[in-house]
């Protein structure tokens, strides 16, 4: 179900998301997870500890392979009496909940991927503003407050035009995902995908415990945590012009990485990118991205 066009040209977008609120219905993958054993389900086989979790709360969490790639990004939602809801990107729906079918064995959860919930994204100063009946979980695109409220798929157009009515702006998918490269924040499938590891592109802070127990992937993890850094971390770029995810980042002669996201006009003044590259590169000497100039705004 698509949300109403933004009546805003692109830069009207992006100025009332930085002075205001802007409110979307990005695409959302979802899989439910109930039953008794459901929690512990996750517990065992998720980053994140979900000890403690309540009904209302979301914690992040990755599903990692045995070497520690990451297979998905995702949002453990508590719906309350064991019921889970695990938000994550589309394309990763399904293959999630099969790898969770896999791994369940005799616990007892009911795992499928579903279409009944959607999420209504609220971003700027004033996002907290806005409220609506839903599962809120907060968050942040880059400086700027983001909410999104989990609510039925059913009465998704509903709360679009409650939020509408509370004063939020109706914003595009590209004008988020404009301020998400320039924020560089890593998104599932565009950043973040099996070749890396969570420290490689920027989430342990957010998504790992390594106070809880045992996880798929825990022992490469917890080895290169206990090193101190990976030799690879997200970098934000200017770009002089545009290139294409996948596109190397070089210095001298040497390939230091690869480009990941990109977003540029006209819903920013310049051309921004992502790019998963080497810590040790030199900040002070020439990259090109693609064979464009590049330079680190960080």
């Amino acid at each position: 179900m698509a949300a109403p066009a933004p009546d805003l040209a692109p830069a009207e977008q992006i100025a009332a998301l930085r002075s205001g609120c802007g409110v979307a219905a990005p695409a959302v993958g979802a899989v439910d997870v109930e039953g008794p054993d459901a929690v512990s389900l996750l517990q065992n086989l998720l980053t994140q500890d979900l000890t403690g979790l309540a009904a209302g709360e979301a914690r992040r969490a990755l599903l990692l392979t045995p070497k520690a790639k990451v297979v998905a990004d995702l949002r453990v939602v508590d719906r309350g009496d064991g019921r889970l809801l695990l938000l994550t990107e589309p394309a990763a729906a399904a293959p999630l909940a099969a790898q969770l079918v896999r791994f369940r064995l005799a616990a007892k959860a009911e795992i499928r991927e579903t279409g009944h919930w959607s999420v209504v994204r609220l971003v700027g100063p004033g996002a907290a503003s806005v409220e609506l009946p839903g599962t809120t979980v907060a968050g942040a695109l880059g400086d700027l407050p983001a909410v999104d409220v989990v609510v039925p798929t059913i009465g998704l157009m509903g709360s679009l035009d409650a939020a509408v009515r509370a004063g939020a702006v109706p914003v595009s998918e590209e004008a988020l995902e404009a301020l998400r490269v320039e924020a560089g924040a890593v998104r599932l499938g565009h950043d973040v995908d099996e070749r890396w590891m969570p420290a490689e592109v920027g989430l342990v802070e957010a998504a790992v415990s390594f106070d809880k127990g045992c996880f798929i992937g825990q022992e490469p993890v917890t080895r290169l945590h206990r090193r101190g850094h990976a030799n690879r971390a997200p970098r934000r770029l200017v770009l002089a012009g545009p290139v294409a995810p996948g596109a190397a980042l070089v210095q001298g002669d040497r390939e230091v990485g690869v480009v990941t996201s990109v977003a540029g006009p006209p819903w920013l003044d310049a051309v921004r990118a992502i790019a998963i590259a080497r810590v040790d590169l030199d900040p002070a000497a020439p990259l090109t991205a693609g064979g464009v100039a590049a330079r680190l705004a960080d």
